[in-house]
């Protein structure tokens, strides 16, 4: 059974297995760690980042959780949740992000981490979230709207890995 966990030294292995699979298939509008940067040091080095970007203590960036989606001893994807509404989360990043690895697409482990990480946003009170979803990216679009997405727009984008595209930005009611 799929779950959410929190970082954890003993998914590193797999996590950097998931980045690679995401770096090497050149998947642009979801881009996690580079795996080159996950050795044996990288979770004791990026834990004091991730514990103050929950505590909204990482200048530019907002308050922001992150977990891994698991099966047994497999690692799965993660989920991210931003629980503030800045400018950088409503015309970029939205308010969820969410990746599965490459090997594990088509299982319907995108449905049930979507529907996790739901879950943790109304743990954390939130009332609705923001979907951002680039228009070439049909499998979240498709996964957007099958939980219940509400179009609010499409718009001009750019990022990094992406360059200039059209976004749509979908809300979900919890």
């Amino acid at each position: 059974m799929l779950r959410l966990i929190r970082r954890c030294p003993e998914f590193v292995s797999g996590y950097r297995d998931y980045c690679r699979e995401l770096y090497d298939h050149h998947v642009l509008w979801f881009r996690p760690t580079d795996p080159d940067r996950i050795d044996e040091t990288w979770f004791a080095r990026t834990k004091d980042w991730y514990d103050r970007k929950e505590q909204g203590l990482v200048e530019g960036q907002p308050v922001s959780f992150h977990w891994w989606a698991v099966e047994g001893e497999r690692f799965i994807g993660e989920f991210q949740l931003r629980t503030e509404f800045p400018e950088r989360v409503m015309r970029d990043i939205g308010s969820v992000g969410l990746a599965v690895r490459v090997s594990e697409w088509g299982k319907g482990y995108g449905t049930a981490l979507l529907r996790l990480g739901l879950e943790k946003a109304r743990e954390h009170g939130m009332e609705r979230v923001l979907y951002t979803v680039s228009e070439g990216n049909a499998a979240s679009i498709r996964l957007c709207e099958k939980a219940g997405g509400e179009l609010m727009d499409v718009i001009d984008a750019h990022n990094g890995a992406e360059g200039d595209h059209r976004m749509r930005r979908y809300w979900i009611r919890l």
